[in-house]
This record gives C-alpha cells, sequence and structure tokens, in this order.
C-alpha cells in the first residue's frame, strides 16, 4: 500500500508556477516599493529579506513540516541581514541571495552524480504510483525500472548543471548594471530558468511514462 502524497508539495506545473510566483512577487514587491520611497538599495533588500524570511517562517507554520529549501531561505537571510547592516553594500548583499538556491539546486546535481536523484522523490510524493514498489503493479519491466532510474538521474545531473551555472551570469548581471536594473534581471530570469527546466524535466517524465505504458498495454 502506498504512503499518502504530501499534500502540501505542488501536484502539478500549474501550481508549480503558480507558487513560484507566490514566492517570488512580494520580497519584488518588498524592494521596489521602498526604493519608490527612496530608501537607499542596501535597506531595500534588507526589506526584501526581511519579506522571504516571513514567508518562509509562515509556509513552515502552516505546513507543520521543516524543508529543506525554508531553512535555507531562513539560513541565508540571516546571513545577508548581518552582511547588508554590516557593509551596507547591495551588490555583496545579491551575491548572497544567490547561495541558497545555488546549494539547493546542487543537490541535486550530486544526487544525480550519486546515482540517488532526488527528483525520483519528488515525483514520489507527487504521484504516488511512480514510487518504485509501485513500477512493478503498472507492469514495468525491470529494465523499465532501470531506465526510469537513469532518466532521472541525466535530469538531475543535465538540468541541475545548468541551474547550477545561473549564478555566474547572475553575478555577472549584478556588477555590471545598477543594482535596480541587476534586481530586476535575475528576478525575470532566474526563476524562468528554473520553470523551463521544470517544464523539460516534466516533459520527459511523461513522454517516457507514456511510451512504456502504451508497451504494457499493447
Amino acid at each position: 500500500m502506498s504512503a499518502p502524497a504530501d499534500t502540501s508539495t505542488p501536484r502539478s506545473l500549474g501550481e508549480y508556477i503558480k507558487n513560484t510566483a507566490v514566492n517570488t512577487l512580494p520580497p519584488v514587491a518588498a524592494y521596489y516599493g521602498l526604493r519608490a520611497f527612496d530608501v537607499v538599495p542596501y535597506l531595500a533588500l534588507v526589506g526584501a529579506i526581511v519579506t522571504a524570511a516571513v514567508q518562509g517562517l509562515v509556509t513552515m507554520a502552516v505546513k507543520r513540516k521543516v524543508e529543506l529549501a525554508n531553512i535555507l531561505v531562513l539560513v541565508g537571510s540571516v546571513c545577508s541581514l548581518t552582511i547588508a547592516l554590516t557593509t551596507k553594500n547591495p551588490r555583496v548583499v545579491q551575491s548572497l541571495e544567490l547561495i541558497p538556491m545555488s546549494l539547493l539546486v546542487w543537490s541535486f546535481v550530486i544526487s544525480g552524480l550519486l546515482r540517488k536523484p532526488n527528483s525520483k522523490k519528488v515525483a514520489e510524493v507527487i504521484s504516488p504510483a511512480l514510487a518504485d514498489a509501485e513500477l512493478p503493479q503498472r507492469g514495468w519491466t525491470e529494465q523499465d525500472i532501470k531506465d526510469w532510474h537513469s532518466l532521472h538521474t541525466r535530469l538531475c545531473v543535465g538540468l541541475g548543471l545548468l541551474c547550477g551555472i545561473y549564478p555566474a551570469f547572475a553575478l555577472y548581471l549584478i556588477f555590471r548594471f545598477p543594482v535596480d536594473v541587476s534586481q530586476a534581471l535575475i528576478v525575470a530570469t532566474g526563476p524562468t530558468l528554473v520553470v523551463l527546466c521544470i517544464v523539460a524535466a516534466v516533459t520527459a517524465m511523461r513522454r517516457f511514462i507514456a511510451q512504456r505504458d502504451r508497451v504494457v498495454a499493447a
């Protein structure tokens, strides 16, 4: 019998995109709202960081669950706030803000390199029927199951590396453009890249599942 799915986890691409927007927009609104009142960039970033931290705390309180992503956000927020109030350098703060998501992305890359892909765990939570113990009941052969595992390994490494090198591009934006401009570009490009990678992963998995289930049904 399968374990019940975690209902707090996004169960569709549309829901994931919605959650991404919900998590991204309030800090952005806080930053540019403060800038509209001529608050200096580093203090506006402090406002955005505090907003993100409060979101993380509220999310954990509502879900009654401590998640790695939220922990990384909170730890990163504490570090960023400390640096922001100490150095008063907005570009340093922007750079530090890249660390939490970078750690999360590279955890997927490492899981793929270790052939224990985290994406499989995510897929199993979203759809318990994709858990390893359930796959033979779909009629999948041992080779199908190995190929499924290999697909996740490739996705974690390939897409993880693509997202993993994004911080280098973000650093270029940070030190090449004014703070207000680089902040807007990072907010626009970072989440978009993540969503595109999720779309690519979901498409690849759906294609694989449909192909193998079609063979079983034939």
